[in-house]
């Protein structure tokens, strides 16, 4: 008997290609394009700003000033009594120098031990009033005494109370006489030690009032102000290569300048300009890269060297030489943009790239100053918005 199977037929189809893979692909694709285009149109962008620019150039230069320098008087150590900076007056002390270290010591160490005797005698002056006292009272007591005994008549009695009275008197004098001796004798002896000390360890004053520097370079006596006009360019560089920092040492020779007394109010800045000034005209200058100050150009010699006349005190400069200057020609306002916004077209002609309505476009616009960064240019305003490299 035949036996009969249903069976059943699938038939299998070919699966579809999947297309999210390709369509992500280019979405991303598409997102980073604007992305990119967004970033070009509107995030490399700067906002213009009124600003300001210098038209400047830099030279070294000398300083000179009215300065006194105060020499030592004799060999020997030095020690300073004022600080660089410090204003002082006529006769202040500035420094001492000592010719005898061993001998000073020797008169220190006297005058401690006369010092401390004087001391312990004026300390002790409490018990000798305690002990005086004590002796004014005899007196007064054998004083009372020796008046009775005369106007009873009891005359061997009087002879010994005068006795009596005499010796308590000079005792009474000889405690007197003898701390107040003593203590005088004593302070002669110091007087006279510290009258010999001060021949070994001799104080200098100030002659004239100003500003203590303790940086002397040996140029004081040559760059004088009411000379300086005179000054050679071949000077200018020999003081330029030479000016350097000398440093005091704690022995000193004689005739060695110690320290030097500046005149604050006014002082001189020689410098040889790269550029065209005009005598007598006020320029305003940086000093070693500080903030502006005026100076006027007094005068510009035979050799092309000019002095700057400066009334502002700068104690900073004190104890320089030599400066950095940077002369100020003229400063200049106006749109103030990067560098890195100005771009060239094909025809050659410089302008930006100005960003209006989403839209940008090329601008004419024309340099009038530019420093290391930024640029002043004509044909824009306060508020375009323009494109960077």
């Amino acid at each position: 008997m035949r036996q009969h199977y249903n069976k059943k037929v699938v038939y299998l189809r070919p699966k579809k290609k999947s297309l999210k893979l390709p369509i992500f692909i280019a979405l991303l694709f598409i997102v980073i394009l604007l992305l990119y285009f967004y970033k070009a149109l509107f995030m490399n962008t700067y906002t213009v700003v009124n600003g300001e620019i210098s038209e400047s150039f830099s030279a070294e230069g000398i300083i000179i000033k009215n300065e006194i320098p105060v020499l030592s008087p004799a060999d020997g150590k030095v020690q300073l009594l004022v600080k660089s900076g410090e204003r002082v007056r006529v006769g202040t002390p500035l420094f001492i120098v000592t010719t005898d270290e061993k001998q000073k010591q020797h008169y220190q160490k006297e005058m401690a031990e006369i010092e401390e005797k004087i001391e312990t005698l004026e300390d002790s002056a409490g018990s000798s009033l305690i002990a005086l006292n004590l002796i004014n009272k005899s007196i007064e007591n054998t004083t009372e005494k020796l008046k009775e005994a005369t106007e009873s008549g009891e005359f061997d009695k009087v002879k010994l109370l005068k006795d009596e009275l005499e010796r308590l008197t000079n005792e009474r004098k000889k405690l007197l006489e003898s701390n107040e001796a003593n203590i005088n004798l004593l302070k002669k002896q110091l007087n006279q030690i510290q009258e010999d000390l001060s021949k070994i360890e001799i104080v200098t004053y100030a002659s004239d009032s100003g500003i203590v520097s303790l940086f002397v370079d040996g140029f004081e006596d040559i760059l004088v102000p009411n000379r300086a006009e005179k000054i050679s360019h071949a000077q200018l560089q020999a003081v330029s290569e030479s000016a350097s920092k000398p440093a005091i040492g704690k022995n000193v020779r004689a005739n060695q300048p110690v320290l030097k007394i500046i005149d604050n109010f006014s002082w001189y800045i020689a410098l040889k300009p790269e550029k065209t000034l005009k005598e007598g005209r006020e320029y305003y200058i940086k000093i070693n890269d500080d903030e502006k100050i005026k100076a006027r150009l007094i005068k510009i010699n035979e050799e092309g060297i000019g002095f700057f006349l400066v009334n502002t005190d700068l104690d900073s400069l004190l104890d320089s030489r030599k400066v950095k200057v940077e002369i100020i020609l003229g400063t200049y306002s106006g749109a103030m943009i990067p560098k890195n916004a100005i771009f060239t077209d094909d025809g050659g002609e410089k302008g930006v790239y100005i960003i209006e309505r989403g839209k940008r476009r090329f601008k004419p616009v024309e340099p009038v100053i530019e420093d290391e960064y930024n640029v002043i240019v004509e044909g824009l305003k306060q508020g375009d918005k323009i494109l960077l490299k």
